[in-house]
């Protein structure tokens, strides 16, 4: 049976594989191959595992890194669309000064 857990990276070794501390306190280990968007894990960075029980012990499965709360959440596309207004009133400036101002 899978369960969903949330837990620390222990170790990730260069090799690919790994171990993750569980919110539970037990230990899982972890391969490349079951890592969403096959990133590389680093030691102590938060992520949320679905857990197997095999004939070696617990192994973490769909692993993903666990979602951060931010005080502003995501950008919109009309805050990035005003950062390019912005960018480009800045940039023409720049240019006239430059080129064009004596």
């Amino acid at each position: 049976m899978i369960r969903k857990m949330k837990g620390t990276v222990s170790q990730f070794g260069t090799k690919g594989y790994g171990f993750i501390t569980g919110d539970d306190g037990e230990k899982y280990f972890v391969h490349q191959k079951n890592i969403k968007n096959k990133s590389r894990l680093r030691a102590d960075t938060r992520v949320v595992f679905g857990t197997e029980s095999t004939e070696k012990g617990l192994v973490a499965i769909n692993v993903g890194l666990e979602k951060q709360k931010t005080e502003s959440g995501p950008l919109t596309d009309s805050s990035i669309k005003a950062m390019f207004l912005v960018l480009f009133i800045v940039q023409s400036i720049v240019v006239y000064e430059v080129f064009f101002n004596p």
